[in-house]
C-alpha cells in the first residue's frame, strides 16, 4: 500500500487564495497565477501558462497584510522548482488552456519564512 502524500509533508497546506507571479529563472514570461493551497514548503496553483516539471521558477507571493484590512500587500519573493504539473480544462470563461502546478520552496530565506509564517498563522 502507498503511503499518502499529506503524510510525507513536512510542512501541514493552508487553503489560500493570493495572486502569484512565476517566471522560468533561464527567461522568459512572467505568468500570473492563483494559489489554491500554501505551506512554508511550497504551494499548489492554477494557471495558464505551462511549466514542465523540474523547471527552475521565480515566485513572487503577494501576501495580505492582515492588519492593514485595506488590501495591501507585501511581496515574498522565492525561488522553487515545479514538481507537478497536469493539464486542466480549458477555461470556460475564457477558452485558455489551465495547468494545476505543484512548486517547491527551493531557497525561502529565514526573513522569507517569518513573513509566510505570519501570513499563514
Amino acid at each position: 500500500m502507498s503511503e499518502d502524500p499529506a503524510e510525507r509533508r513536512a510542512h501541514p497546506r493552508i487553503a489560500k487564495e493570493i495572486v502569484a507571479e512565476c517566471a522560468p529563472q533561464s527567461g522568459g514570461v512572467v505568468a500570473r497565477m492563483m494559489t489554491r493551497n500554501l505551506s512554508l514548503g511550497g504551494l499548489f496553483c492554477t494557471s495558464a501558462a505551462h511549466f514542465p516539471e523540474m523547471t527552475q521558477v521565480a515566485i513572487r507571493l503577494m501576501l495580505p497584510v492582515k492588519q492593514s484590512g485595506n488590501g495591501e500587500t507585501e511581496a515574498l519573493e522565492v525561488d522553487a522548482v515545479v514538481v507537478r504539473s497536469e493539464p486542466l480544462p480549458d477555461s470556460p470563461t475564457s477558452g485558455e488552456p489551465r495547468y494545476e502546478l505543484g512548486l517547491f520552496f527551493t531557497n525561502l530565506s529565514d526573513t522569507g519564512r517569518e513573513q509566510l509564517q505570519r501570513y499563514l498563522s
